[in-house]
């Protein structure tokens, strides 16, 4: 650590007017940055930080408090050297208290340094602290911890007054040091013993091995009517397994039941469930698992998937393998460890190497020696054993006995003598004490007959002075029991939340009853089930009632169940109060309210959050800025969010999700790659939330070089494809027609929902192959209504209209409500099957008027629907009840009422609602509604008219507009208009060959055969050619 010069807290003090008001306007920064010392005391640059911080604000010749906290942040920590250095500085400006001496001696026990520790010694007594009693204490700690056990004893008998704590750290420390008859006997003195005592007691025994007197020890506690702590029960689970007592231990599981200890500290049912299966009963197990709910965490699982791999239940530990990752709980090595035992006892061997890939390339964990050896003996026992060599001779690491002994064990199985000869060898060259090895290859030459070799084995057992060792059989344990069905796997939830619900209120009440109400750290455990675990808040209010001066903590667990509930604005509310009434909020108060703005949308009292975040000097925590990003984008307010992640100093994944997240929510689709870039260049690595939401904007913005860029990223930094993920990805390849890849994200998907069914039905549907769409679709139990939209859009895009139609009268049937997109596919179907179906039109009409909720969507599409499908009266009276109903046309309404009016003929009628687009809805009209309006005089015969509509636009008309008029001189023979219409095109696009083969039909139309002769004539001396696979109507 960098030393701190004297001068530092020497200065010359300024004038007492200019100290107050300097110690006014710091107090508040102070009390922050002693309130972050504790928590960052695992982080050496955060503590420098701090510490030059309380320097620089010459705070430690004002008040001792500064000193301690540092002290104790130090000496706690990692680097405890540190708080030795410090207290120095603290002993030369007299700020060595007893305070001081304690964590400077923590420091010591920390490092097992005996000699800074006696040196301490000399100074306390120096400095007249010798007879006091917690400084007497954690001398004494040092003393046991260092090994100096004689000094430990001296340093004991001259304390004049010893309290509870002397008696049991003396205890605690002498037995784990195995120095058990001196503990025992200081346990016997003690004139008061408490559950500290017999824990520490109970503990060095389990740990010496001795589980005989340990479990004796127990008892005589519960004799004695000392309840156990969950910290005793964790002590002496190990003695109870070790011995086998299986009663014991149900004994004890009803004990901690009837206490609360299952709910109050999760370590206990984790135990409960190694030790259930570590002697034979993994229905109880089982059972203790499923009662715990929500409170599993990564032990929970990885103790049960390994004891159902130690009872041969391979398949059974798979599930709950796959069940752990669906929860969302990370496995670690050791969980890895067990499910890779279960496969390779279960001969499943494509899956475990399937999970050791994972672990490798998905979760990046590497693999050990033991992974390796779970790899080699599942191979073995798959008769694999070419491959299991191949594993070990490409280890990169050095290979030990037990992995050639597994492969050893495995030869014997399947008579390779060969290759057992050479792992023998291998054995050999790194141990010889073992003669085991010696008889398994001795027995295998044996059964092949090679009797020689056999017996030359046997010699060397005794040439090496080698000894057999006992070994546990290979195979699987025969008193296993299988599980069947569901009455293994658990009870509903709801039974088992009402079981807990009882036990916590009978814990409630004991502690009431017993007066211990007042105990805070019990009181907690019950008010954060009732506001977090199972949340009912209205109990919650009146625990926190029932507490005497509550604590910041307390306050914040209330606020998070608030926060959480279907009511945040009580969050708010409960803030204010609980403020009003003097509590100080710390760091972890604001996240917790600020998410409550946020999902409320409060943006007003979210800044006055954020200015109390800045008033306690709170802004520099990571959690709290990535709380008020996420605030801001939430509530629209990107500048603000933006604003507050510019000012951190240190942001991570979550705070370039939260920005990244707002601004995908409000469509600045760019600015999320932007960001994006941003947060690549910056050394981030993007989670699966992040490719999310990038890959969407990209597929939005139709942007494919990057999303192919983006895909290979996922690739390259083995981003797990979850469902959310997953279902971006089909959308993306669905999109671009990439059915195989679609497919291939879908398939390998290990969740999926209804969204990513029906994205992949969509993805099919848009790729034309309808009968897997229809396969997928069929497989959907409750279909939504997106998948019923997908498949009929589906069918009516690729011209299947009595398929669309079919199923959406199987829609009806399943009384699922039609959306604008089922409503438009199936008009248009009716218009196409209208000759075979007359009534299809009228049935899809009366779906629409049942729909409730209606918007401009939906009005549009049954108008265009009806109006290009031979319905054009209905389409108008379904546009004047749009008007009535308040709703607001835009430019598809009027496109669908123009081309109804065209196909109807009714020019009067038409040119009325072309007029009234700007004078009426103020609505400027675009090129194709002044397409329409030439195709409906053009279909009225009043070609001269349109002509002259077409020349006062007051905008340039296009080709397409005169297109439109030519094929209506067609139409009614009128060449002398064609002739001009021509002329305009053939300045406007020359090279459209359309043009000239409408003007040539119009002359044959009109029998002038030499004219149209000499219009194709001219075209192919011209070379204007017709464009492939383009008709006139295209053009």
């Amino acid at each position: 650590m960098a030393r701190f010069s004297p001068h530092f807290s020497r200065q010359r003090s300024p004038p007492l007017h200019a100290a107050a008001a300097v110690a006014t306007a710091t107090t508040a920064h102070i009390h922050g940055l002693v309130a972050l010392l504790l928590k960052h005391q695992a982080e050496r640059r955060p503590l420098l930080q701090i510490h030059s911080q309380l320097v620089a604000h010459q705070v430690f010749d004002r008040r001792p408090t500064p000193w301690h906290a540092l002290l104790k942040a130090y000496s706690r920590g990692p680097f405890p050297q540190e708080a030795l250095h410090l207290f120095r500085d603290a002993h030369r400006h007299a700020a060595d208290d007893t305070y001081a001496f304690m964590f400077a001696f923590g420091a010591c026990a920390g490092l097992t340094w005996p000699r800074a520790g006696a040196q301490l010694h000399g100074l306390v007594v120096r400095e007249g602290f010798e007879f006091h009693a917690y400084v007497h204490t954690a001398l004494i700690n040092v003393y046991l911890v260092c090994g100096c056990l004689a000094d430990a004893r001296m340093v004991f008998d001259e304390m004049p007054v010893k309290n509870a704590v002397s008696w049991n750290v003396m205890i605690i420390g002498f037995a784990g040091r195995g120095e058990f008859e001196y503990a025992r006997l200081l346990f016997e003195w003690m004139p008061c013993r408490n559950v500290v005592s017999w824990t520490g007691m109970i503990d060095g025994y389990t740990r010496s091995s001795r589980h005989v007197e340990a479990v004796d020890l127990f008892r005589c506690m519960m004799a004695e009517g000392v309840n156990p702590s969950e910290i005793t029960v964790l002590a002496v689970v190990p003695a109870i397994t070790s011995i086998g007592r299986i009663l014991l231990g149900e004994a004890l599981h009803g004990f901690c039941e009837k206490m609360g200890l299952l709910v109050l500290d999760v370590r206990v049912g984790n135990s409960l469930i190694d030790l259930y299966a570590k002697i034979g009963s993994i229905q109880n197990s089982l059972k203790v698992f499923n009662e715990m709910m929500d409170r599993r965490n990564l032990v929970s699982w990885t103790s049960i998937i390994s004891g159902f791999a130690m009872h041969g239940l391979s398949t059974e530990a798979v599930e709950l393998f796959a069940e752990m990752r669906r929860a969302g709980i990370t496995p670690n090595r050791i969980t890895f460890l067990s499910v890779l035992n279960a496969c390779s006892h279960g001969g499943l061997v494509e899956q475990g190497v399937a999970f050791f890939k994972s672990m490798v390339y998905e979760y990046a964990i590497n693999p050990e020696i033991k992974h390796f050896g779970c790899i080699i003996d599942m191979l073995g026992r798959a008769g694999r054993l070419c491959e299991a060599e191949q594993v070990i001779s490409g280890l990169p690491m050095e290979v030990n006995s037990v992995v050639w002994r597994t492969l050893l064990g495995c030869c014997s199985k399947y008579g390779e003598v060969e290759m057992g000869e050479r792992a023998m060898k291998k054995m050999l060259e790194i141990e010889t004490e073992s003669g085991g090895d010696f008889v398994v290859v001795s027995n295998m030459l044996t059964e092949h007959g090679r009797f020689s070799d056999a017996e030359r084995a046997r010699k060397l057992v005794d040439g090496r002075n080698a000894v057999k060792e006992a070994h546990v059989l290979n195979g699987k344990c025969s008193t296993a029991l299988p599980l069947t069905g569901p009455e293994f796997m658990g009870k509903s939830s709801f039974f088992f939340s009402i079981v807990i619900i009882k036990a916590m209120k009978k814990l409630h009440g004991h502690l009431i009853v017993s007066g211990l109400y007042s105990c805070q750290y019990a009181m907690s455990k019950i008010l954060r089930f009732y506001a977090v675990l199972q949340p009912d808040l209205v109990s919650a209010h009146k625990v926190y009632g029932q507490i005497e001066a509550p604590t910041t903590y307390l306050f914040n667990i209330i606020l998070r169940g608030l926060t959480q509930s279907n009511a945040p604005e009580d969050a708010i509310a409960f803030y204010k109060k609980a403020r009003g009434e003097g509590m100080v909020p710390d760091n972890l108060t604001f996240p917790f309210v600020v998410k409550a703005c946020g999902r409320i949308n409060a943006l007003k009292e979210g800044k006055q959050m954020h200015n109390h975040v800045l008033k306690y000097g709170l802004l520099s925590d990571i959690f709290i800025s990535n709380s008020l990003i996420h605030l801001y984008a939430a509530c629209g307010d990107l500048y603000c969010a933006r604003s507050v992640f510019d000012e951190m100093l240190v942001v991570d994944v979550v705070s370039w999700n939260s920005l990244i997240c707002g601004y995908s929510q409000y469509n600045r689709l760019k600015e999320v790659l932007t960001l994006f870039k941003l947060m690549h260049d910056g050394g981030v690595k993007a989670d699966k939330i992040t490719m999310v939401k990038v890959v969407s904007a990209c597929t939005r913005l139709a942007d494919w070089s990057m999303a192919d860029c983006l895909v290979r990223y996922i690739e390259d930094y083995c981003i797990e494809v979850d469902v959310y993920l997953g279902n971006t990805l089909i959308d993306y390849y669905g999109r671009r027609g990439q059915l195989q890849s679609a497919e291939k994200v879908f398939f390998n998907m290990k969740d999926r929902n209804a969204v990513t069914l029906n994205t992949m039905i969509t993805a099919y549907s848009k790729g034309g192959n309808l009968v897997s769409a229809r396969k997928l679709f069929e497989e959907i139990p409750n279909k939504d209504l997106i998948a019923w939209s997908s498949m009929i859009s589906g069918y009516s895009q690729a011209s299947q209209f009595s398929d669309a139609l079919e199923l959406f009268r199987q829609m009806q049937r399943a009384q699922v409500k039609p959306d604008a997109i089922v409503i438009a596919s199936v008009v248009s179907a009716c218009g196409h099957l209208g000759a075979l179906d007359l009534g299809s039109t009228k049935e899809a009409l009366q779906v629409f008027k049942e729909m409730k909720e209606k918007d401009t969507l939906s009005w549009n599409s049954i108008i265009l629907g009806l109006a290009n499908n031979g319905g054009e009266e209905d389409a108008l009276n379904v546009f004047r009840a749009m008007l009535a109903e308040g709703f607001r046309p835009n430019g598809v309404t009027f496109l669908g009422v123009l081309i109804a009016c065209a196909n109807a003929e009714l020019v009067e009628e038409g040119l009325d609602y072309f007029d009234s687009m700007k004078s009426v809805h103020n609505m400027e009209p675009r090129m194709r509604h002044y397409g329409c309006v030439v195709d409906l005089l053009g279909r009225a015969g009043q070609l001269e008219k349109a002509l002259r509509f077409i020349a006062e636009m007051p905008v340039v008309p296009d080709p397409v507009v005169y297109r439109i008029l030519l094929g209506a001189c067609k139409t009614h023979g009128d060449l002398a208009t064609a002739e001009v219409v021509t002329k305009k095109l053939n300045e406007l696009d020359a090279g459209n060959s359309g043009n000239y083969t409408l003007l040539s039909n119009t002359y044959a139309s009109a029998d002038r055969w030499s004219d149209a002769m000499g219009v194709r004539q001219w075209m192919e001396d011209t070379r204007v050619r017709k464009s492939p696979a383009c008709s006139v109507i295209d053009c």
